[in-house]
């Protein structure tokens, strides 16, 4: 259900020691390594958007849509009314051999009764754990009976969750792979007395020890004598804190270990142990094996699941991180370690910055890139899904930076836990479009939703069928064109099972291969996400200060008015934004053209993104600020130009979420009139024909009538019934239901 960069040679570089104190927080004195650009880590070139300068195009004008391209049909009727098992879901099913049939093709045919298009899977998780040539023999038998019938097999590769720990495999002889932390401790005091802290559980060293007495920080001699850390005090009042290194020790499900996903070494040992033991045992496995579904790997320092009464704030950690932090920005880190917990100033924003971004890199490279690469070389893509992808705060914590990590993914993914349309147009649907953005801006085929009804079960019983329909109708529309299912009784009951996956494989049918078109783009400020996270001191990420979430809430708030407007939007990170051409015509990124980008507090901010912008709105192209203009620069050398450019557009800074969405510049090609309230409409092309994908977000059918420039009529295509007809300008869509409208042209 529910995530390290190649080892960067450490570079030496000298400490800025003097700090000031102002306020509750650190404030370093001038440092020239702050005003270093970072050195920038090697990234595998497939995982890169072609980097191009911010310069003025040529605006060649769009070719005008033509009939003869764009009324082809984009589906024939057969097809469409029983898709192809490539776009039906896939049932996420741990224990194959409990189907009934006594051979593996006896399985296969029950199997097919539920309308699926394939399975994720699994070998048995018993005590021999992909250790028992016997039982790899089964599940290779099983396998192979399913690609020969034409079914899609992906493989889960966890006992259990979530990935990595490979049923323990992964640390079992070398502890050196365990997940650890960095603990912060404190103790205030006065006077030069001997002082003890009892070293924490699980302890293995301390990293770095200083101490605070009025304005000046300085280093910490300390001592470890039989559990205690022992250092002398200082004359007047102080405060020491001590950072220790401790190992994670809570097990999860199946799986008493883990091991820390920033370590390079680490996710080897998992691939081997887990990739190539499946890669050895399964014949012809490029052709038979499409995805390994990757399940919430993530960072264990601040967590979602937390025992109660814990008292000292940590943060992801690996034994060289600080060499190889130093090694890209250019100075060491630690002795502002202070500020990466806790602190307002701008030095503390920043550091954090560079921090999370620093942990972003190691785990897309080292966990996901790594394991992405081993796919590609072995004939098969990485899927599955991050943790808590719904809000940006989550993301900091758990992996660094959401759309860096999913990048080095070949089919990103997210999870859909509340499947009641309602419930996830409320809360999740910002998840499904972190998920698909980096997958559209990067041209990949899929993007997997995984479906699993835990949330209040008994109130999704009663009405399961329709929550699910429902739900998947939006999850598509995020993005997702891919579904591995927990949804039970969809697994088990043929029936519920042909209607659901016949409705979603409709859905799939019409936007796997196709391009999303949309024109306004919404800002990932992950830097100044990163910049507002103060971990707590309970280590559970939920208890972190609201200012950490207020960001969300006003992303969720733009991206629901965007909605209601009758557009759509793509979440555009920094490597994006970067790597696009500005013209008058807007911001031109793999097949889009934004000609609206809303950047909401975006506090902390790269100057090269800054720049674009810059060179954008001089352009004439619609970019808004909402809620505060960049403030802070992500290195400290660029703070004066980015103050500069914020002064100079500090006039396109909007307050007020609905005066940003009012400003918006943006039209849709199709216009939808209706009375009914929210019909959602994003447009898409599939092999040169322009269509688009709407979608009910009331409780009631809804009328609506049609407007597009040209038309002489719309083909309908209608994923509840399965028919495709033309109409003139008239159309019903079910509550919490979609429909394709594909535009008609005069011959």
């Amino acid at each position: 259900m529910k995530q390290v960069n190649k080892l960067i040679l450490a570079v030496t570089c000298y400490a800025l020691c003097a700090v000031l104190l102002a306020g509750g927080s650190l404030y370093l004195l001038t440092d020239p390594a702050l005003w270093a650009k970072p050195q920038q880590t090697p990234q595998d070139p497939t995982q890169q958007l072609e980097q191009t300068d911010p310069e003025q195009s040529t605006d060649l004008p769009e070719p005008p849509l033509t009939a003869d391209v764009q009324n082809v049909m984009i589906i024939n009727q057969n097809s469409f009314a029983d898709p192809e098992n490539k776009y039906r879901a896939l049932k996420i099913d741990h224990n194959y051999f409990h189907i009934s049939g006594e051979t593996a093709a006896d399985k296969v045919d029950t199997f097919a009764a539920f309308g699926f298009g394939g399975m994720a899977t699994n070998a048995s998780w018993d005590g021999k754990y992909l250790q028992s040539p016997m039982e790899l023999a089964y599940f290779n038998d099983f396998v192979q009976a399913m690609h020969d019938k034409g079914y899609r097999i992906w493989l889960y590769d966890e006992k259990g969750y979530p990935s990595g720990a490979a049923g323990d495999l992964t640390v079992q002889g070398h502890p050196e792979y365990a997940a650890v932390r960095l603990m912060q401790l404190t103790l205030s005091g006065n006077g030069t007395s001997m002082q003890q802290i009892s070293v924490p559980d699980d302890f293995v060293k301390v990293e770095y020890a200083c101490i605070q007495t009025g304005n000046s920080v300085v280093p910490l001699n300390i001592s470890v004598i039989n559990d205690k850390i022992a250092f002398e005090g200082k004359s007047g009042d102080w405060t020491a804190y001590v950072y220790c290194v401790t190992r994670y020790n809570y097990s999860f499900e199946w799986n008493s270990s883990y091991p820390n996903i920033l370590n390079r070494d680490a996710v080897a040992r998992f691939i081997e142990v887990t990739f190539d033991t499946y890669e050895g045992a399964i014949e012809d496995f490029p052709q038979v094996i499409e995805a390994v579904f990757d399940d919430e790997a993530q960072l264990l320092a601040n967590h979602h699941i937390m025992p109660q009464g814990l008292t000292n704030p940590v943060i992801p950690y690996d034994y060289d991180i600080f060499d190889t932090f130093a090694a890209k920005y250019g100075y060491d880190v630690r002795p502002l370690l202070p500020l990466i917990y806790s602190g307002e100033s701008a030095l503390a924003l920043r550091v954090r910055a560079q921090f999370y971004a620093h942990v972003g890199d190691l785990v897309s490279e080292n966990y996901y890139g790594q394991i992405q690469k081993w796919c590609r070389e072995h004939g098969t893509q990485l899927s599955g899904h991050l943790l808590l992808e719904e809000q940006m705060f989550y993301h900091v914590p758990v992996y660094g930076d959401y759309i860096k990590c999913s990048q080095s993914m070949g089919y990103p993914g997210f999870d859909v836990l509340d499947v009641r349309p309602k419930s996830y147009l409320k809360s999740m649907s910002t998840g499904g479009k972190y998920a698909s953005s980096p997958a559209w801006l990067a041209g990949k085929e899929r993007v997997m939703i995984e479906i699993c009804p835990v949330a209040d079960p008994d109130e999704f019983d009663t009405n399961h069928l329709d929550y699910a329909l429902g739900c998947m109708t939006f999850a598509y529309f995020d993005g997702g064109n891919q579904i591995t299912s927990y949804y039970s009784q969809a697994n088990n009951d043929p029936m519920t099972g042909q209607i659901f996956n016949t409705y979603v494989g409709r859905l799939g049918s019409m936007t796997v291969g196709a391009q999303n078109l949309s024109g306004v783009a919404i800002y990932y400020s992950i830097d100044a996400a990163a910049g507002a996270y103060q971990t707590p001191e309970t280590q559970n990420l939920y208890d972190a200060p609201s200012s950490a979430r207020a960001n969300d809430r006003l992303v969720e708030q733009i991206a629901d008015g965007v909605r209601k407007q009758g557009l759509d939007y793509v979440f555009l990170d920094d490597t994006s934004l970067q790597s696009g051409k500005v013209s008058s015509k807007g911001l031109e990124v793999g097949n889009f053209t934004f000609t609206t980008i809303l950047v909401p507090s975006a506090t902390v901010m790269d100057i090269e993104s800054m720049r674009v912008l810059d060179a954008l709105i001089e352009q004439g192209v619609n970019v808004l600020f909402v809620g505060a203009m960049p403030s802070v620069s992500f290195m400290e050398a660029d703070q004066a130009e980015l103050d500069a450019l914020s002064q100079k557009h500090a006039g396109l800074l909007y307050e007020k979420y609905t005066d940003v969405v009012r400003a918006v510049t943006t039209t849709s090609e199709l216009d939808v009139t209706t009375k009914a309230r929210y019909i959602y409409v994003s447009p898409y092309q599939k092999d040169g024909v322009k269509f688009f994908f709407l979608a009910n977000a009331s409780n009631k059918d809804a009328e609506i009538t049609l407007s597009f420039e040209g038309a002489v009529g719309y083909r309908i295509y209608d994923p509840v019934s399965g028919e495709i007809f033309e109409v003139e300008n008239t159309a019903t869509i079910k509550s919490y239901r979609a429909l394709f409208v594909q535009p008609l042209l005069a011959e």
